[in-house]
């Protein structure tokens, strides 16, 4: 048996998206490939309390070669044009989410400001995308 690469290992984890919460929560994962990353785009729904408000933003989660150990690296980024981040498209006020860390991070595990700044000695390995969507996703909407 050959072994994976590292592309196929990330495009393999990208494809285990569970549809089902991918449809329920509005995900509408994209992915864009260059010859050094793979980038995936989740688009997230942020209800504010009373419901009467809400916001979109869109998570690009990184893929390099040292994802499974360093994490994906994570960014959220302008919904309208996905090539511009920074801390401006980051949701306020939500748990876990650092957009004043330079770089931004999120302390969630799967993602590269858990495993390679916050929690070095944490292997992500271990890390589930599926996991770490949903719990984006909890963050966001508690």
């Amino acid at each position: 048996m050959l072994k994976q690469t590292w592309g196929e290992r990330a495009r393999e984890e990208i494809g285990s998206i569970k549809p089902s919460w991918a449809a329920r929560y509005g995900w509408d994962p994209q992915v864009r490939e260059e010859e050094d990353r793979i980038d995936l785009h989740i688009r997230f729904r942020r209800t504010h309390p009373g419901g009467d408000r809400q916001d979109r933003h869109v998570l690009r989660l990184r893929y390099q070669e040292d994802f499974e150990t360093a994490g994906r690296r994570e960014a959220f980024v302008n919904p309208a044009n996905p090539a511009e981040e920074g801390p401006q498209f980051w949701p306020a006020g939500v748990t876990g989410f650092r957009p004043q860390d330079n770089p931004p991070v999120i302390c969630i595990e799967g993602t590269w400001g858990f495993h390679s700044v916050l929690h070095r000695e944490r292997d992500g390995r271990a890390a589930n995308l599926n996991r770490l969507l949903l719990a984006i996703q909890r963050c966001l909407n508690p």
